[in-house]
């Protein structure tokens, strides 16, 4: 019987094939010190041997008697990858509250002044040590799912504008007042939440709509927005839901302009979608809205705008959106 290790030692463990003749020794009712002289060894390192790595049935063979030693010398070697407990405590904490791991890495330089974690160590704390906290991260695989190619559809939107007219400062988000509108349906219910997302603070606004129609969209976008200051209602960029076809009372009554994504392109409006994404965590698919009230929805609306943000230095939206308020 010959036995292989796939990570051969250049130093003075026992090989694989001095195991071999150490099962040999044992099976022929060999001594111990017998079996240390032919192999030039001490007897305490053969005894130690035949002790540590035998089988539970207390049998010595060399084949699990080597993996036995492989998989002791590489776990030896493995370190907690977060052994700060104030750290695994802060990031048990926030990943509880639907925060990622990236907004838990940028955030705690704030909140815990010294201490210091990637958000890639995080990721291999949660899936290789604590796999309980999975459940708690927005996506359920690390694997993006490939965009699907661009399709010719008849678009139904009157008077409807492209993205492709959208002029450059609202999407390198260079000025406030632009938004991103998109609703979050269920097949349970004819109720729907309307989502508003802008682009420059990263503020999110949420409505109920009694149902997905184009009247209850424009009353709800109208009701979120004609409070704010006329700079801060400038865009709204749709997407092309039947929903949407009465956006043109909206540049009436509000005074703003209208774009539309390209057919089944709605990552072209992303900001918005991961803002549904996030509504789905607190209320999944098949949800029904109608039982959702309108504290709950006001409840989720502050959660969303107290979630730390990557491009703002990890500040809130809230946080942020004060600080250009008082800049000059």
């Amino acid at each position: 019987m010959q036995c292989t290790s796939q990570t051969p030692r250049t130093y003075r463990v026992l090989s694989p094939d001095e195991r071999e003749e150490i099962m040999i020794g044992v099976r022929t009712n060999e001594s111990i010190r017998s079996i240390a002289g032919r192999l030039n060894r001490n007897p305490s390192v053969i005894s130690r041997e035949i002790k540590t790595n035998r089988t539970e049935e207390g049998r010595y063979q060399c084949y699990w008697a080597q993996k036995r030693s492989e998989r002791r010398r590489r776990n030896s070697r493995r370190r907690p990858r977060i052994a700060d407990g104030g750290i695994r405590h802060y990031l048990h904490e926030k990943l509880k509250e639907g925060w990622s791991p990236e907004q838990v890495a940028g955030r705690i330089r704030i909140d815990l002044p010294g201490k210091r974690v990637s958000h890639e160590t995080i990721y291999q704390y949660v899936f290789k040590q604590e796999r309980s906290l999975t459940q708690y991260l927005q996506c359920g695989r690390k694997q993006r799912r490939k965009r699907k190619n661009k399709r010719a559809k008849r678009v139904m939107i009157p008077d409807r504008v492209g993205i492709e007219q959208r002029p450059p400062q609202i999407e390198e988000r260079r000025e406030c007042g632009h938004w991103e509108a998109d609703t979050a349906v269920s097949r349970q219910s004819k109720a729907a939440l309307m989502v508003l997302q802008e682009r420059a603070l990263g503020l999110t606004l949420l409505g109920k709509l009694q149902r997905c129609a184009p009247k209850e969209m424009n009353e709800a976008i109208t009701e979120r927005l004609r409070r704010l200051p006329p700079q801060m209602r400038q865009s709204i960029t749709f997407d092309n839901g039947q929903e949407n076809r009465r956006h043109h009372e909206l540049r009436e009554s509000l005074g703003v302009q209208t774009f539309f994504c390209n057919p089944y392109s709605s990552w072209e409006k992303g900001s918005v979608e991961n803002a549904v994404g996030l509504s789905r965590r607190e209320w999944p698919k098949k949800t029904d809205y109608a039982l959702i009230s309108e504290q709950e929805i006001a409840m989720l609306e502050y959660r969303l705008n107290t979630r730390p943000r990557k491009r703002f230095g990890y500040l809130t939206p809230l946080e942020y959106a004060s600080r250009v308020a008082l800049s000059p």
